[in-house]
């Protein structure tokens, strides 16, 4: 009897920290998701940003090129076509959690194995593209500060007749919009791919 009660509440241990595992798992893939919704929110918003510059750049290619008049509005539009990009911040504080709680947390493989991929190559990849697209130039930089009088968000140019013969600056000013361009496409990518992964967790956690 002495044996039976013993494995009786071996079994009844097993089964509260079985429990107490499978609530934990809850929790990590909650905040995974919660994360993930945030990575979304912060490249659709990233989007729109890169977008608005480049109607800047578009306006301001225009002008150089067809040799139009220098107007008021034309010196907010040379500074944004101006911007590199922002240093984008990706959550990762659910598989931080995941990781040091243990894999074997989620029980489900596919939905284990489809979180590290993304976490441990699908962002490492990306990232790795992302840095060297658009960064800020020190040598552009040095080269356009000359050519304007600053004011906040504004450039007005020191001599608008010899900027549109400035074909290296224009070739900058392109440069960065196509660089736009691609990490538009880039984070649209990652978008749908941090969509799908997040749709099968939250199927996981709802079938649980």
């Amino acid at each position: 009897m002495v044996v039976i009660g013993i494995l009786i509440a071996l079994q009844i241990d097993n089964w509260n920290e079985w429990r107490k595992d499978r609530q934990k798992e809850k929790e990590i893939m909650q905040t995974l998701i919660e994360n993930l919704a945030l990575n979304i929110e912060t490249l659709e918003s990233d989007i729109k940003f890169l977008s608005e510059y480049n109607k800047s750049s578009q306006i301001v290619i225009s002008v150089l090129d067809n040799k139009l008049p220098f107007t008021d509005s034309l010196a907010s539009h040379l500074h944004w076509a101006r911007v590199p990009k922002r240093e984008l911040s990706l959550s990762v504080a659910g598989y931080e959690q995941f990781k040091n709680k243990g894999y074997d947390i989620i029980v489900n493989d596919s939905i284990r194995d489809e979180v590290i991929n993304y976490f441990e190559s699908t962002f490492p990849k990306w990232f790795a593209i992302y840095h060297v697209v658009n960064p800020s130039n020190r040598i552009f930089i040095d080269y356009h500060v000359p050519l304007f009088y600053y004011k906040q968000g504004t450039l007005t140019p020191i001599d608008i007749e010899s900027l549109y013969a400035d074909r290296y600056f224009l070739g900058w000013i392109r440069a960065y919009a196509e660089g736009r361009n691609s990490l538009i496409l880039h984070e649209n990518e990652l978008i749908d791919e941090t969509l799908r992964v997040l749709r099968l967790i939250e199927r996981e956690l709802a079938n649980n």
